[in-house]
């Protein structure tokens, strides 16, 4: 039935205990979604940021178990979506504020999206595409509709297709991705109230 994610699929927040487990099946899956825009070297370079991300993420998630302590919401919502067999299927983050590599990147024409809050991470495994999982990702990585920008690759039509309908539109800032993500062309996307 499309439309319908397959009921053994389960969303939950990460845990330190996922982190090695998401790590490899978000390159994974960003391998996958760009291998036809990117070139050779972009799979190995993702590959040599393992560690960092590795780091990164268990530090978010001691972020989030302080803030869960003083009864605030965290900075950054990492979600995973687990087949039946335990296997990752989905990824989902998002986090206030500005990720640093946007800085690095633009510099001083680096324009502020205006909201608060970016969806830095949807990916699904292809076979689970079109059948309602990134919906389910994106809506708990930002609840209640939550203003938000993100990035999308160009050319990565579907991806553009699947934000439009959730109220993101382009806002005319884009740029390169830089080497570490194979020297892409990229948009801003962002969703506002007003839409």
């Amino acid at each position: 039935m499309m439309g319908a994610v397959p009921e053994p699929v389960s969303l939950a927040l990460m845990t330190p205990a996922d982190v090695e487990d998401a790590v490899r099946a978000h390159i994974a899956m960003q391998h996958v979604a760009y291998a036809h825009l990117a070139d050779a070297g972009h799979a190995a370079a993702l590959w040599t940021s393992t560690s960092e991300r590795r780091d990164a993420l268990l530090t978010d998630l001691a972020a989030a178990t302080e803030s869960a302590h003083l009864h605030e919401e965290p900075e950054a919502r990492h979600i995973v979506a687990r087949s039946e067999r335990g296997a990752i299927v989905g990824l989902a983050s998002a986090f206030r504020g500005v990720g640093d590599w946007e800085h690095d990147l633009f510099g001083d024409s680096h324009v502020p999206a205006g909201v608060d809050w970016c969806l830095d991470t949807l990916y699904v495994m292809p076979g689970l595409r079109n059948e309602g999982l990134g919906q389910r990702l994106l809506d708990v990585a930002l609840p209640d509709h939550r203003d938000a920008y993100l990035w999308v690759i160009q050319g990565n039509a579907g991806a553009r297709r699947f934000y439009e309908r959730n109220g993101f539109a382009l806002d005319g800032f884009g740029g390169r991705s830089g080497p570490d993500w194979g020297d892409l062309d990229m948009q801003r996307m962002v969703r506002r109230a007003s839409h």
